[in-house]
């Protein structure tokens, strides 16, 4: 059985470091919320984010965190049923750094072919280009959040960015890397 084309685009965002920040010790300031043991801060305008990428595009989220974890922070930033999929670490394909020896989990966008995404309509949103080093075309790198500046706009001018892309056929072919300006 064929999964169903889905024409609208795709956003699949990551939590940490691109939405929140997490830390097992407070920062200078209260945590946002709670989730596991950790002290979690939203980024700087993350809800008019939020809101306006939940009515104009499908959003799925992907982190490298284990899914415990993962549910636990998507249910404090997203209304039940908003996510078209919650991926977590299991869902990561591993990859051996022939340097290092080290394995790294890389997340594999050609997994959505499988639930009716194009990758031409697919956009990740994630602060870790390795993590992407597969999916040609499809990563918007955002500036790593450590929970500290509340004067980053870095969600506000993704806002813009995305929105001069929603109707682009294939947006794996629009450079990406000076997307900021």
């Amino acid at each position: 059985m064929t999964a169903a084309v889905h024409d609208r685009l795709l956003l699949v965002l990551d939590l940490d470091e691109t939405l929140i920040h997490a830390s097992e010790v407070e920062l200078d300031r209260p945590a946002d919320f709670f989730a596991l043991h950790y002290h979690v801060y939203r980024r700087p305008h993350l809800q008019r984010f939020l809101d306006h990428v939940l009515a104009r595009y499908h959003v799925g989220v992907w982190t490298s965190s284990g899914e415990v974890y993962a549910a636990a922070v998507a249910a404090m930033l997203f209304p039940h049923g908003a996510l078209r999929f919650l991926w977590a670490s299991p869902r990561l394909t591993l990859r051996r750094d022939w340097n290092t020896g080290e394995y790294e989990g890389r997340k594999q966008l050609r997994k959505l072919k499988r639930h009716g995404y194009r990758l031409e309509r697919v956009l990740a949103v994630d602060d870790s280009p390795f993590k992407h080093a597969d999916n040609y075309g499809n990563l918007v790198c955002v500036r790593e959040y450590l929970g500290e500046d509340e004067d980053d706009d870095e969600l506000l001018r993704l806002t813009d960015y995305l929105d001069r892309l929603a109707d682009e056929p294939n947006v794996r072919r629009i450079e990406k890397r000076r997307w900021r300006g």
